[in-house]
């Protein structure tokens, strides 16, 4: 136990620096993430829901993190850079950026670009680059590519998380390499989700700056999936999380392989100090007796969270360019009943995926029943154990938000959130 390193969102709040000296003896959290509000590049998170806070900030925590010893990783981590990289005038500003990002001290950034990855190995060669989630690495060949290219981290993607098997052969094939490898543990995405590669390229633009999203982003992808994951709460169990008593099985791999530099990441850095606190806890004691959904990228589970900036919205509003029905709908679907999931009921479910892990093969069932034919291909793991851990609220409550659910995604489909967009 307390063998795993830790890479920690940050919201740049000065409190969580001093907690983790105070909690982190075994200095465990080697690195922080974060970025600005918004920058020429764009990220990983809606400006909206972000922290606003300036460059020279950003250029005093990172003093502060390497007075500790720990590095900042700012983020240059859009799913595209939307031709940035190969247009001259935007070209010269993103490497104008990166020298700034230089100069105020950053020694590591992470990148889903593979020409920005070169164009920082040639340019500013001491600089550390990680790839991040959006690249999409969950193969040894994309893997070995980034390698080769110079990558010093690699963020695998979620469906790799309880792929022991893969796990172990990445980790061995680059035993004598100097590469670290990161796991997410909390971000709760749905499993193999459908709206991810989309989800990426949306978010990734409301976070660059001036584009006409960043003050006014409405996530449809997140609608989708949450209307999933709350009509068949199954889904959050198949999401790819790994819980903290479920660490040592990690901490296992790395001994068994000879390899300890596996690195779990933890998000979320659009939530509050307290939040983050409750998390670095969570995995830094390898355990928690409350609702998992606590520890998760959840709508809600933060209540000391700051509001999302509604000033674009509001503005777009008195223009008469959304409809106001469904802006109330968007703001209902996000106030999420209550859904329990026991924490300490999931003892012994983790030891499927490391004997007789199938997600690559088999196809999730989540529904009641049985499927009609086709049974030999479906795999009912995550359901059953729905059925032993999750508790889902009853009543008019719980029915009226998968009514508005339903609702909402009819708005966006006929296109009733843009006035003038649709004769439905």
């Amino acid at each position: 136990m307390g063998r795993m390193k830790f890479d920690l969102a940050t919201n740049f709040d000065e409190e969580l620096l001093q907690y983790l000296e105070k909690v982190d003896q075994k200095q465990q959290v080697i690195s922080l993430f974060g970025k600005l509000k918004s920058d020429p590049v764009g990220g990983g998170r809606a400006s909206v829901a972000l922290s606003d806070v300036s460059l020279e900030q950003i250029e005093q925590y990172n003093r502060r993190c390497q007075a500790m010893g720990i590095h900042l990783n700012y983020l240059l981590n859009p799913l595209t850079l939307n031709n940035q990289d190969v247009v001259a005038q935007e070209h010269r500003e993103l490497m104008k950026f990166v020298g700034i990002l230089r100069d105020i001290g950053i020694e590591w950034i992470t990148v889903c670009s593979p020409y920005l990855l070169n164009l920082v190995k040639k340019q500013f060669p001491h600089m550390k680059v990680t790839v991040g989630v959006y690249a999409y690495v969950g193969s040894l060949s994309k893997a070995k590519s980034w390698i080769d290219m110079g990558a010093d981290e690699i963020t695998l993607t979620e469906s790799c998380t309880r792929n022991f098997a893969f796990l172990e052969r990445i980790l061995k094939m680059y035993c004598k390499r100097e590469v670290n490898f990161r796991l997410i543990a909390n971000n709760g995405c749905l499993h193999e989700c459908p709206y991810a590669l989309n989800h990426a390229g949306t978010v990734s633009a409301s976070s660059r700056s001036g584009d006409s999203s960043r003050r006014g982003y409405y996530d449809v992808s997140l609608v989708g999936c949450y209307s999933r994951k709350l009509s068949k709460p199954a889904n959050m169990i198949a999401s790819d999380w790994i819980r903290p008593e479920d660490l040592h099985f990690y901490e296992e791999l790395c001994e068994k392989t000879g390899n300890n530099r596996l690195i779990i990441k933890l998000v979320e850095r659009t939530k509050s100090t307290k939040f983050l606190k409750n998390v670095l806890d969570a995995y830094l004691q390898e355990k928690y007796e409350r609702n998992l959904l606590d520890l998760m990228n959840w709508i809600g589970n933060d209540t000391e969270n700051r509001k999302l900036d509604l000033s674009g919205y509001m503005e777009a509003l008195r223009k008469g360019e959304l409809d106001g029905k469904t802006l109330i709908q968007y703001s209902s679907f996000l106030q999420l009943p209550d859904l329990y999931i026991d924490n300490k009921k999931l003892d012994g479910f983790m030891e499927h995926f490391i004997h007789n892990y199938a997600c690559d093969r088999k196809s999730c069932w989540l529904e009641e029943g049985m499927p009609e034919e086709g049974r030999e291909e479906y795999c009912f793991y995550c359901r059953e154990w729905a059925k032993r851990v999750v508790s889902v609220p009853q009543g008019k409550e719980y029915e009226r938000w998968l009514r508005n659910a339903d609702e909402l995604k009819e708005s966006f489909n006929n296109s009733r959130l843009f006035p003038g967009g649709s004769g439905v």
